[in-house]
């Protein structure tokens, strides 16, 4: 440009409207954006509140189980849905316990942390809110009560690795109903800490720890902490794919939640489905179907709920994160999707690596042994005809697993993001045969589907930070 009377020739024209359509479109998009902002004041105040977090669902989770069951949809019925976008103060790609800091009380913070800023400020959760107003409050998890999403609705520590400092806290917590596997850690790393189990029960709390225990629980029953009748090193329900009949379901720790919270002040109920995590760092993708549906149980008990109460409940259904870079479309198998084949396999990740372990100690681990058990676990057969038959890559790929499974490199270990190797190579090569892939062993920086019913649904909808479905609920509180 020659000189200042062209500087005009930069102005912004103001937008012209030429046509009502596009009034409309406007007007949309100024409400959308409304919407989004900040949480309107005086909104309705339902009475009871849920909220799910699929640890780890992402998109194409959500989509995989649903094709899975042969249904459109997953979650039937949730009139709203959005897209929420999930980043820490920190990193782009988040962990859990950030993401469980900023759906708890509505503020971001580093990953690692929950319930606390990066200069030691205290992030405190709406639950607080909610007992203060007379409702009763109930956390529920498929792993332990000390794993950083449901830590995130009742503590506060520097580090999420603090898993005694979080048990402490979560006994003085007040919370009326506490379901999960248990403890990680009840006396400290070094076993020489005072029981939380016990500092729990002098708080009033009663620790459940058998099925006839939980299923004795009705109304008025009082603080309760329940834990798995059949508890494993990580504390954590056993995955529902390996689950026996008895144990109770996540949908179980649900339903007695709801039976055990209803009061005449209403109540808030959060559910982690935490497990399907788990199956998707693995790259598991049969376990983490199977995660997910049972994920949808338990949503399926405050639907239920939500229909005796349909004036008076909002439920909403979201994610931390998703986990393992999950893709519906794979190289080998252009265009095709056999999901079905998933059906196959019999076991989870872990229980086939807890199988191969005592195999290894025993020193029994031959290659006729592993071709017998790809077969009878995963339904990989090394001969005859059909889609699960392995190809002469396949094969030697799980030859090269077994050797990494009984010789551990470094190289294999990172190849195998610290997984059994065997494992490893007996999912992907199903998943890649119904058509699923993997990118990576950890978390994407995928938005997550939000999904809502009830009373204010229509507020969750756009795209948004998951710190606004804290806010939102605070509101509403």
């Amino acid at each position: 440009m020659a000189g200042g009377d062209d500087r005009k020739n930069f102005a912004l024209e103001p937008y012209e409207v030429k046509s009502m359509k596009q009034l409309r479109l406007f007007a949309a998009v100024c409400a959308a954006l409304l919407a989004v902002a900040a949480p309107a004041a005086g909104l309705e105040k339902p009475k009871y509140i849920f909220l799910f977090i699929g640890d780890g669902m992402g998109a194409p989770q959500v989509s995989l189980a649903a094709e899975f069951c042969g249904k459109p949809q997953l979650f039937d019925g949730f009139e709203t849905v959005g897209l929420t976008a999930t980043r820490s103060l920190n990193s782009y790609i988040t962990d859990s316990a950030a993401a469980g800091t900023a759906l708890a009380s509505g503020s971001k913070t580093n990953s690692g942390m929950v319930g606390r800023a990066p200069d030691g400020t205290p992030l405190p959760s709406y639950v607080i809110a909610a007992r203060e107003k007379g409702r009763k409050v109930g956390v529920v998890t498929s792993v332990s009560l000390d794993h950083a999403t449901p830590a995130a609705f009742y503590a506060n520590v520097p580090s999420r690795s603090n898993y005694y400092d979080i048990a402490v806290q979560m006994g003085r917590s007040g919370i009326d109903y506490l379901a999960g596997g248990g403890l990680l850690r009840p006396a400290g790393k070094k076993k020489d800490r005072p029981d939380a189990y016990r500092l729990a029960e002098e708080n009033g709390y009663t620790v459940v720890r058998t099925v006839d225990a939980f299923d004795a629980l009705k109304r008025g029953a009082g603080k309760t902490i329940v834990i798995s009748p059949e508890p494993n090193r990580t504390a954590s329900l056993p995955y529902a794919i390996d689950r026996r009949d008895g144990v109770p379901t996540l949908a179980a720790l649900t339903a007695r939640g709801i039976e055990l919270l209803d009061n005449p002040n209403g109540f808030f109920l959060m559910v982690e489905g935490g497990m399907i995590d788990w199956a998707c760092h693995a790259n598991d993708a049969a376990t983490a179907v199977a995660e997910t549906l049972a994920f949808r149980d338990a949503v399926a008990e405050a639907v239920r709920f939500a229909d005796a109460h349909p004036d008076e409940t909002l439920i909403i259904v979201t994610a931390d994160h998703e986990t393992g870079g999950l893709t519906l479309g794979q190289r080998t198998l252009p265009y095709g999707s056999r999901y079905g084949l998933l059906k196959a396999q019999k076991v989870s990740f872990q229980a086939f690596s807890d199988e191969l372990r005592e195999l290894k100690k025993r020193d029994v681990l031959t290659p006729e042994r592993m071709r017998r058990l790809v077969t009878e676990r995963f339904g990989l057969r090394f001969d005859g005809t059909g889609p699960l038959v392995l190809a002469d890559e396949e094969k030697n790929e799980l030859d090269q697993a077994l050797e990494a499974s009984l010789h551990p490199s470094a190289e294999s270990k990172l190849r195998c993001g610290g997984y059994e190797p065997l494992a490893v190579a007996a999912t992907r090569i199903l998943a890649a045969k119904a058509g699923i892939g993997w990118t990576t062993y950890a978390h994407t920086a995928l938005p997550v589907m939000t999904f809502a019913r009830g009373v204010n649904a229509e507020l969750f909808s756009n795209y948004y930070d998951n710190t606004h479905i804290a806010e939102l609920i605070r509101a509403m509180l």
